[in-house]
């Protein structure tokens, strides 16, 4: 029977995650997982999957991660227009 030359992820004891050496085939994964999550149905609301570095390991390692909402923009108040400034050139 062949066997595969590929180098598989191993499970890594001191980070409690599967450990991949180069981001490369850490976002292969993360990819596949993506696939797979919403394929099973699986995807969480206000979620993403990301590739980060560890620095415990110094290898690469894939998490769900939070999606942090963007602020609104916020503009100057409805009730002040520039007519209602005062002047301070003039000393008005």
């Amino acid at each position: 029977m062949a066997r595969s030359r590929m180098i598989l992820p191993a499970h890594d004891p001191a980070c409690r995650r599967l450990f991949h050496a180069d981001r490369l085939t850490a976002e292969g994964h993360r990819i596949a997982l993506e696939i797979w999550l919403r394929a099973t149905g699986r995807e969480r609301e206000g979620t993403r999957v990301v590739v980060f570095r560890c620095r415990r390991c110094a290898g690469f390692h894939v998490a769900r991660k939070r999606k942090v909402p963007k602020p609104d923009v916020v503009g100057p108040p409805a009730g002040l227009s520039e007519a209602d400034e005062p002047n301070l050139i003039m000393g008005l």
